[in-house]
């Protein structure tokens, strides 16, 4: 995979794995959205380039499911369609375009709508200003102690 170097509003340095965008769409521009939804430190690049994906966590499950069902209003809409998974109050969601194959500006409309109502149904995250990725794991930056904190999805407490 190819690796494009792209600098940050904090004039930091980070690397980023190229995009593959579905035919007809912008390449540039699809790339663009798509950085942008990395760099805020919630959405993540996956399968080569191909999809976004993200975690949710809520306090309770109906606030999770009504965050679904907000989401799923908008798909029928939009006339598209999330992979998602939900256990208790967690939902992880990854928006791509199957036809044609790749990611598209339909996807990031999707993922900031998701954003967006996350917001409105009380998610339950740190602020996405003081995580980051590091080895296909979620760090906080904890100001107590040493600076850091992994935070592992698996654990059944959180």
């Amino acid at each position: 995979m190819a690796i494009r170097t792209c600098s940050n509003s904090r004039q930091t340095r980070m690397k980023l794995p190229d995009v593959t965008v579905s035919d007809g769409e912008d390449v540039s521009k699809v790339s663009k959205e798509i950085m942008d939804l990395i760099q805020a430190g919630r959405w993540q690049l996956c399968n080569d380039g191909l999809a976004v994906e993200r975690h949710f966590k809520f306090k309770t499950f109906k606030s999770t499911w009504d965050f679904m069902n907000e989401i799923a209003a908008e798909c029928k809409s939009q006339k598209h369609h999330p992979e998602w998974t939900n256990v208790f109050n967690r939902t992880h969601i990854r928006w791509t375009t199957h036809v044609p194959r790749g990611l598209s500006l339909q996807d990031v409309r999707m993922a900031r709508f998701c954003d967006e109502a996350a917001i409105r149904h009380g998610e339950q995250w740190p602020d996405p200003q003081h995580m980051r990725m590091e080895g296909g794991r979620i760090i906080s930056n904890d100001q107590g102690g040493c600076g850091c904190t992994e935070i592992n999805e698996n654990d059944p407490s959180r």
